[in-house]
């Protein structure tokens, strides 16, 4: 454990367990408000460190997965089966089979799973619990949301074409499925409040369409968390119980949301330092030992927040700095900064608000994974150090 970030050799991740804590009581406390009754999964895709998965089942969170992957990762982090959501297209059988054999919350999303599901059934008496993955035309209703206007969204069973309502007469059919639930969600560019009101107009439809009483309604997740002047988790969940309540009890039905981005994205930094300094014809170049593709692998980010940290007491104004990746593409360019105390070696720089997605996607390019600290007070504690040759090379597991 150290105390001071000046000890540690940058780039690394810094996760502030504070700002982690209020995200996750500003959850809670606004579904206490608007449904009480609600199940909260953290979505694992979005950042699967260790320290935080086994962190967020502690605080009664429940693991949402999307994969066979992320379903064995979710046993061994600790999470009983009956605290998973398996969803995603890409389960496999075997994973499926175990998760609706001892009570894991599943969302069926594919042909591939029902014919597992109808296998199961001639090998057992059992009954089961399923929940359904609904496709509906959203885009329709938020077209400045969504995206995909022209082709539609590729998830679950089509509400518009009467698939959705086919599979659900095919399983009551076999008289040993329960229709457990519907699973909503979306992915919005807006993250928008409207976006969620109408993923609950379409529960109340299919509600009075089926006249099915469901367990619970997964609204999935893609909220804002813990960012100023964003939508709050009391407005979306204000907004979805308003609607909710038209059809279902609050008392009978468990509200699922499945955050990721709004519970992680906030709380965690990236720290890196100056490595070089250079004047070219046209630019002056400052290059880090940090890279885009740490803090924005998919390389859509305009603006970043930050903090320079500096260890000249004057500094003089450079009309035009450049802020560039260690990487050997010369697009790792993270930003711009005009009219700003020029930077120099050894100074550092700390990108805000990254938590979101940046370590599951980041790439073995260049540099291998950078370490992450753990802030508790005044305390760093390592929750994962960084990644060596020996880790990438697997000694005495390689083949050949």
């Amino acid at each position: 454990m150290v105390n001071s970030f000046h000890e540690i050799e940058t780039p690394f991740f810094i996760l502030d367990k504070s700002k982690l804590d209020q995200n996750i009581n500003q959850l809670k406390n606004a579904l206490n408000t608007y449904w009480p009754n609600y199940i909260i999964g953290y979505s694992f895709k979005t950042n699967a460190l260790p320290w935080l998965l086994k962190y967020l089942q502690r605080c009664d969170f429940y693991g949402e997965v999307a994969s066979s992957d992320e379903y064995c990762l979710a046993v061994a982090t600790g999470y009983p089966c009956d605290q998973i959501i398996y969803n995603g297209p890409v389960k496999n059988e075997e994973t499926f089979i175990e998760a609706l054999m001892n009570g894991a919350i599943v969302n069926i999303d594919s042909k591939l799973e029902l014919d597992w599901l109808n296998s199961l059934l001639e090998k057992t008496y059992q009954q089961f619990k399923v929940g359904l993955r609904v496709n509906f035309s959203i885009e329709d209703f938020c077209p400045d949301d969504i995206g995909y206007e022209k082709d539609g969204t590729r998830f679950g069973f089509s509400l518009e074409t009467g698939e959705l309502y086919r599979v659900i007469d095919r399983l009551l059919a076999t008289g040993r499925i329960q229709i457990a639930g519907l699973h909503l969600h979306s992915t919005s560019q807006t993250r928008s409040i409207n976006v969620y009101r109408q993923l609950a107009k379409i529960a109340c439809k299919i509600n009075d369409d089926t006249g099915l009483v469901f367990d619970y309604i997964d609204i999935g997740g893609g909220f804002f968390g813990g960012v100023p002047n964003k939508p709050t988790f009391s407005e979306y969940l204000s907004a979805i119980s308003q609607e909710l309540k038209k059809n279902f009890d609050v008392t009978k039905t468990k509200l699922i949301l499945e955050p990721g981005s709004a519970i992680i994205g906030s709380p965690i930094s990236f720290l890196t330092s100056v490595i070089d300094v250079k004047d070219t014809k046209k630019s002056r170049i400052v290059t880090i030992d940090g890279s885009r593709v740490n803090i924005d692998p998919l390389m859509r980010k305009s603006a970043y927040s930050f903090n320079v940290s500096t260890h000249q007491t004057v500094r003089k104004i450079n009309p035009k700095q450049i802020i560039c990746g260690f990487s050997c593409m010369d697009l790792d360019r993270l930003m711009i900064l005009n009219n700003s105390h020029v930077l120099d070696v050894n100074d550092r720089i700390m990108f805000n608000m990254v938590g979101s997605y940046t370590m599951s996607l980041n790439p073995l390019f260049v540099n291998f994974f950078p370490p992450v600290y753990i802030k508790d007070g005044d305390c760093l504690e390592l929750a994962r150090r960084k990644m060596s040759i020996n880790d990438y090379l697997q000694i005495g597991n390689s083949v050949g």
